[in-house]
Formats: C-alpha cells, sequence, structure tokens
C-alpha cells in the first residue's frame, strides 16, 4: 500500500501538477489538510450578497470531520482558490461575484420598463412626454394612474425581482455617454400634477387647483451651466442664475424638488449592482407615478449624473437592501458561480455620515468613510450639491461667474485700480468684463472694443450723435397705458403643411393642427388617443414653466406672472 501511495505521487508530480499542485500561481495543497472540501466536486448555496467572507463561511460549512480542526476558513479557501495569501483570495472571490452577477439570467432592461422606446425615454429624462406634460382633466382624462400605470406593474415585480441597467445609453442622463464620473446622479423636479397623494400642492378641481403647482421644496436652485447637458435641453451653451448675490437673498426661485443616489467604486456592492433599480425607483415609481412630481428646470436635465446637473444646496436620497441567493460550484480544481435569484429589494432613505439621513451628500461621505469611494469625488460632489449654510448658493454663483470671466469689484478697488475678494461678496460693485475693459483701456491699439465708442448723452431727453444730428427719444408709456400694435400676418400656404406622419416642429406646420413631441404630425385634435407614445396635445392647462433669465441674471423659475427677474446680479 505505501508503495503504491508513492508512485501515485510521483506520476502527480512528474505529469502536470493537477492532483496536489495547482499550475496558476504554484500554490501546494498540503497533504495535511487531507479530508477537506477540495478533494471532490462539490456545491455551495447562500441566501447573502456575494463577497469573500460569505462565500467563504458557506464552503467552511461543508467541512467534515475528516478535515482537521486546525484548518482555518482563511486557510481553506487559500488553497482552494490557489492563491498565495489572504489579500490575493479575497481578490479573486471579487472576480468570481463579478462573473456571477455577469452570467445571471436575473436581469431586466431598462428599456423594457416603459416600452415606448429610446426616444421616449431620453425625452423623458429631459423633462418632457404626456408623462411630464399632462394634467388631469375635471371629467377624469389624463389621470396620471392609468397612464402611467405599466409603472405600478414594474415595482410591484421586476424592479424587486431583477437587476436592471442604468441607461447610460440615453444622451439625456448622461450627454458624453462615458457612464457617470463619480458615481452620483439625482433628478429635480419643478411641478406637481397629482392631488389626493399628500405631496405637492396640486389639488382638484384639477382645472382650476393644479395649474403650475409646486412640489415639495427640499432645495435651493444656485445656477444651471446649460454645456453640461446640451443634448438633454436642446441649448448649446450659456447659463441660468438663480439667486440674488446683490441683495445678498437666496431661495428666491420657487419650489423644487431634488432626490439622488450614488453607489460605491466596487462593481460587485450591491449600490453598484441594483443602481439602475434605484434610478427606476426614484424618477418613474417614487416621485412621479406615486407623488406626481415632474418637468425640469430650464436649461437641465431632469435627470442625470451629477455632473451634469444645475449646481443646488442639496438632494434627498435613496439606497438599496437587497437579499440574494448565490450558487457557486467547485469542479476540477475551479470555482464558478452565479446570482440565481434576486429574492428582494427594499428601496430605503439612506443612512448618512453624522446621523444626516435622506440626504446624498451625506450618504456620500459614509461611503467615504467606509472605503468605498474616494475624498476626491465627494469634493467633485459638493462642486455640485454646494451645502444649505447660509450664502453657500450665492457664492457659488460668483465662483461660477469668475470662471466666465465675469468678476466684481468695488468702487474703491476700481478707483484703485485693484479687484476686491470675490469671497467676500460686498454690496456695492459693479459687473466687469475683463476682455472688453482690456480693450477698451488699449484703444490705441484699435481692438474691438475701441471701435465701440460710448453713446453720448445729454439731460434733455435726447441721444446726440456725430455731425450735430439730433434724434429725439420719444418717452415710453407710463407702465399702465395701453399700446396699440398693429400686426399683419401673412396668410400662410397651405400646401407647405404636413398631412398627418409628416415633419413638424410646432402645430401650426400640420393640417390636423397637432405636432407631437416626436415632431411628427398626429392626428387631427379631438381624435381618439391611440397608440401614439407622445400624448402631449394639451388640456389648455399647460403653461410654460420657471424660465430662468438666461446669461446674467435673477429669476423666479415659475414662468406664470410671478417673475421676479433683475437685470443684473450685482451693480
Amino acid at each position: 500500500m505505501k508503495l503504491t501511495v508513492a508512485l501515485l505521487l510521483l506520476a502527480s508530480a512528474s505529469a502536470d501538477k493537477t492532483t496536489f499542485l495547482r499550475r496558476a500561481d504554484t500554490v501546494t495543497r498540503s497533504l495535511a489538510i487531507t479530508g477537506c472540501p477540495g478533494e471532490t466536486d462539490f456545491t455551495v448555496t447562500f441566501d447573502k450578497h456575494c463577497d469573500y467572507n460569505n462565500l467563504r463561511d458557506q464552503v467552511y460549512s461543508t467541512k467534515t470531520a475528516a478535515c482537521p480542526s486546525t484548518v482555518t476558513n482563511d486557510a481553506l479557501m487559500i488553497n482552494l482558490l490557489a492563491v498565495p495569501d489572504l489579500d490575493a483570495a479575497k481578490a479573486k472571490v471579487t472576480d468570481l461575484c463579478r462573473t456571477a452577477y455577469a452570467n445571471t439570467d436575473e436581469n431586466f432592461a431598462f428599456a423594457d420598463i416603459t416600452k415606448k422606446g429610446t426616444q421616449f425615454d431620453n425625452e423623458y429624462y429631459s423633462g418632457g412626454t404626456y408623462f411630464n406634460y399632462e394634467i388631469q382633466t375635471d371629467d377624469g382624462e389624463n389621470e396620471l394612474k392609468k397612464d402611467a400605470a405599466r409603472i405600478g406593474r414594474v415595482f410591484q415585480d421586476e424592479a424587486q425581482r431583477k437587476v436592471v441597467d442604468l441607461p447610460y445609453y440615453l444622451n439625456s442622463f448622461d450627454p458624453d455617454q462615458d457612464e457617470c464620473d463619480i458615481n452620483a446622479a439625482y433628478c429635480c423636479w419643478v411641478q406637481d400634477r397629482q392631488a389626493g397623494d399628500n405631496n405637492g400642492n396640486c389639488n382638484t378641481p384639477y382645472e382650476s387647483q393644479c395649474i403650475d403647482r409646486d412640489p415639495g421644496d427640499n432645495t435651493n436652485f444656485c445656477y444651471t451651466d446649460h454645456s453640461r447637458s446640451s443634448p438633454a435641453s436642446h441649448v448649446d451653451g450659456g447659463y441660468s442664475i438663480f439667486g440674488d448675490v446683490k441683495g445678498n437673498k437666496e431661495n428666491i426661485e420657487g419650489s423644487v424638488h431634488c432626490h439622488g443616489f450614488a453607489w460605491a467604486q466596487d462593481d460587485t456592492d450591491v449600490s453598484a449592482i441594483y443602481k439602475g433599480n434605484n434610478l427606476f425607483f426614484v424618477s418613474l415609481y417614487d416621485h412621479m407615478y406615486q407623488r406626481g412630481y415632474v418637468r425640469n428646470a430650464p436649461g437641465e436635465p431632469m435627470c442625470g449624473c451629477a455632473e451634469n446637473m444645475a449646481v443646488v444646496t442639496r438632494a434627498d436620497c435613496t439606497e438599496i437592501a437587497a437579499a440574494e441567493r448565490f450558487t457557486f460550484d467547485y469542479t476540477g480544481g475551479q470555482f464558478s458561480g452565479v446570482l440565481a435569484k434576486v429574492r428582494d429589494l427594499n428601496f430605503n432613505a439612506c443612512q448618512g455620515a453624522n446621523n444626516r439621513n435622506n440626504d446624498l451628500e451625506a450618504y456620500y461621505e459614509r461611503l467615504v468613510n467606509e472605503g468605498k469611494q474616494t475624498q476626491e469625488n465627494l469634493n467633485t460632489l459638493r462642486e455640485t450639491l454646494v451645502g444649505t449654510a447660509a450664502g453657500k448658493c450665492n457664492q457659488a454663483i460668483v465662483d461660477f461667474l469668475g470662471t466666465k470671466g465675469i468678476t466684481r469689484e468695488t468702487a474703491g478697488a476700481i478707483a484703485a485700480g485693484g479687484e476686491a475678494m470675490i469671497g467676500a461678496m460686498p454690496m456695492e460693485g459693479e459687473a466687469i468684463d475683463p476682455i472688453y475693459a482690456e480693450e477698451e483701456a488699449t484703444s490705441t491699439q484699435n481692438t474691438p472694443g475701441a471701435e465701440m465708442p460710448k453713446v453720448p448723452t445729454t439731460d434733455s431727453g435726447t441721444d446726440t450723435i456725430q455731425g450735430g444730428a439730433t434724434v429725439v427719444v420719444e418717452e415710453l408709456p407710463e407702465k399702465d397705458d395701453e399700446i396699440e400694435i398693429e400686426v399683419t400676418l401673412e396668410e400662410e400656404d397651405e400646401s407647405s403643411l404636413s398631412e398627418e406622419g409628416g415633419p413638424c416642429e410646432i402645430d401650426e406646420n400640420c393640417v390636423t393642427g397637432k405636432c407631437l413631441g416626436s415632431q411628427v404630425c398626429g392626428k387631427a385634435k379631438g381624435n381618439d388617443k391611440g397608440d401614439d407614445w407622445d400624448k402631449n396635445e394639451g388640456n389648455g392647462a399647460s403653461k410654460p414653466v420657471r424660465e430662468p433669465v438666461i446669461g446674467v441674471g435673477v429669476a423666479d423659475n415659475k414662468g406664470n406672472g410671478k417673475d421676479r427677474s433683475s437685470s443684473t446680479i450685482w451693480e
């Protein structure tokens, strides 16, 4: 018998080392642990998240009395994985878990949530489609719970039982198509379209009490840089300012509600695996379907990666708890695994650092504290979520305008030829365009600025121009005077109008009088809605919403006659 064993060992050593030696890392499985798991193939299943500790403990639980009690769980895993040390074993299991998620059949495509196509989904996250535009009528048409009934069904089933992908392919959500830079995203809504849900101030009767109504206000808008999200806003550049730096006032924009989520750098972390589920819950189910929160602020997407969103003070936050089942096979000296089932997902308010819960920035700080995110990424997030302390929003505006070459100088600093500190935020000063100022100062060089002489004025209500001619400036009527303006409209050539299904930009381009959001002429107004995905024919209730001042200015975001805009941020 001893001779037989010796011959077997010799054959193993002289062949390809497949019995007791693992070729990958030349780690020898000691004969001292003969009888332990691994001598024969085995399978383990566990109802926990996939990570090193859970797989290790489940494998170790299969150990029989034949395996020496001196063999530790870590030593067994190092031997089975054929790696040199514990760190390598943990890294190997992370790779195995990544593959287990990739191999699963328990997934659900984000595109299958609405089943209305990429164009619809893209416009939804830009703030469009009938999900956002329509308001219920008093006779029950355009009821959100009916029009978006599929959202409720998906929540009850796939959203809590499958892995949903994050739709990076939607350029409204991710304009650069390069995934979210810091693993954070959020939405901001400016209207409430649903009554009776204890959220927002939409009420009944709908046609008089749900026009341009507000969501619950949980943040302050600071500014929007339109270049961040051109594919979503359809605006190539410029910016909108929602603040009053001159008056040292904030929160002047009206009610806005922002809510988001974030995820770890490890793509096998629960927060990363189910980030698509989280986007569905936050953007489609919890806020649109449940609360009726809709519409984007002008110049920004309704939802997107954090780096593409408007700069605000804060956002609420949702995190996910997952109950999963994994199966791992050990065959031929190798592990392979699969996510066998998503047993349940729970969507909870984020638990943040320093007991600051339901707060996206605080949750991200917790990820940093747990080693799941970096301080550098947190600092970047804080450039978009600037904080709720007084003055934070206006300071963010001043800092942003500084990057555009717009600075503020006090009168004394101008007289002395110097600049005041932006951070001091003096209440007196003026906006200076440094490029024009330089051109004006170097007028002898005949620069473009020098070619724009100042207009001479007098105190007599006239502007004088070179050559002695005088232009009389008629006084404008008082604010309450009526101005009669005669407008002649050319009769439109009906032959140039598009039939149903033809191209259009506005309703007037269509014979049917109805241009869909897809820029295709729809059925004549008054017809049945059919299966058209764009149902934004309106009911006479919708109004332009929350138009800010583009460029340098401050504005209420209402757009309903309550404009608080000013021509300057400071003087």
